[in-house]
């Protein structure tokens, strides 16, 4: 009987430890299935070299934050980053304009694109000039937006010319050289270029009627380089030349490069900084539409070119895109790509001054959370995994 009864005690004690072990396993299998874990991947994007400097720190930073998951950028320009994400051969495209209404027409049937900006810059008029004494000319050369237009179309040709030595004090007035202009501009399709045709056409009548705006147009003169980095290049390497480029490259290129500061509307002459940048978009990115709304009229130069109350923003300021399907074909590589977003717009943004780019401001990163959980899969929201 004794045998019995210890027997009986050990067969109740194992149901409870059996129980308290299904239990445990029940409670943390449903903890673990909320917050699932990424699945090893790699994301691809591709677009424009505005961003790149500042995206090259982001896949080094993410990398280290969520290891399973490698994130490759190709900085082919707006235009094909464009193509690519119609194309669909990437899972996030880039651009520094947002889709036209030409652009959403090439989309796949059925398919909604999510536009989601991720940074802000100024894009600058950058030289490469010797003053008559030999020195290089440093940062602060000043430029009206007519006398940039009229550089550009070619009709100031010399770096002498009244136009641009009556905007100079009169010590570096007389020390510009008497030497033709070397105009540097970008060769394939791009969104720096859209922005600061999108400034000259706002300034000049005479550019709106000509070149116009757009990520590619046919420039009058100068020299033509690929991408944000190749027209750092074509400064360098051309005496006496200018050309329009995204801040980030003439700070990775300091004491070979130098940019000048642009008047805005308000008659002061702005040298472009991310304060003065973070100033633009408080004025100029406001009331922006939804993430799955067209934003072919976004443009915070429209916004600011004309802002006379503002007195310290720079005028020629644009926002940089990723672009995603709302729907995604695969839930792995959604979910990857809404917690890289996700992180991009958020902890991300710690990154951007050091660079030279503009952390996003509230109203903005508020815009980019709500496009973000319109990312679905089989037409179910992909949660946040990490």
């Amino acid at each position: 009987m004794k045998t019995k009864y210890l027997i009986a005690i050990a067969v109740v004690v194992l149901v409870i430890i059996a129980g308290s072990v299904v239990a445990y396993t029940v409670m943390n299998t449903s903890k673990s299935s909320s917050s699932s874990p990424l699945t090893a991947t790699t994301l691809n994007g591709a677009g424009g070299t505005l961003v790149a400097p500042l995206m090259s720190d982001w896949q080094t930073a993410y990398h280290s934050y969520e290891p399973k998951v490698q994130v490759n950028y190709n900085p082919v320009g707006s235009g094909t980053g464009i193509t690519d994400f119609q194309g669909q051969t990437v899972d996030f495209g880039e651009s520094d304009m947002p889709l036209q209404a030409s652009d959403i027409a090439l989309l796949p049937k059925g398919t909604t694109a999510l536009t989601i900006p991720i940074s802000a810059s100024a894009v600058v008029p950058a030289y490469n000039i010797k003053l008559v004494n030999g020195s290089t000319c440093q940062n602060g050369l000043k430029f009206t937006g007519a006398v940039l237009a009229s550089i550009f179309l070619g009709t100031v040709k010399t770096w002498n010319d009244p136009a641009i030595k009556a905007l100079q004090t009169s010590d570096v007035a007389a020390q510009l050289p008497s030497v033709a202009i070397t105009v540097i501009h970008r060769s394939d399709g791009s969104g720096t270029m859209y922005a600061f045709t999108d400034y000259l056409s706002k300034i000049s009548t005479t550019w709106a009627n000509g070149p116009g705006k757009g990520k590619s147009v046919n420039w009058p003169v100068g020299l033509g380089y690929k991408g944000n980095a190749g027209v750092a290049q074509g400064i360098e390497q051309n005496s006496n030349s200018i050309g329009p480029l995204e801040i980030a490259y003439e700070i990775q290129n300091a004491g070979k490069i130098s940019y000048g500061a642009v008047q805005n509307a308000a008659g002061n002459y702005i040298l472009a900084s991310v304060s003065n940048v973070q100033a633009s978009l408080a004025a100029g990115a406001t009331s922006l539409p939804a993430g799955d709304a067209a934003w072919s009229s976004v443009s915070v130069i429209d916004n600011i070119v004309n802002d006379q109350k503002d007195t310290g923003i720079y005028p020629i300021v644009t926002l940089t895109y990723a672009l995603v399907y709302e729907s995604q074909t695969s839930y792995t590589q959604g979910a990857a790509l809404v917690n890289f977003l996700t992180w991009v717009v958020n902890s991300g943004q710690t990154y951007s001054a050091n660079a030279g780019y503009a952390p996003l401001p509230a109203n903005i990163v508020s815009i980019d959370t709500a496009a973000i959980k319109l990312i679905s899969y089989q037409g179910k929201q992909i949660p946040l995994l990490k």
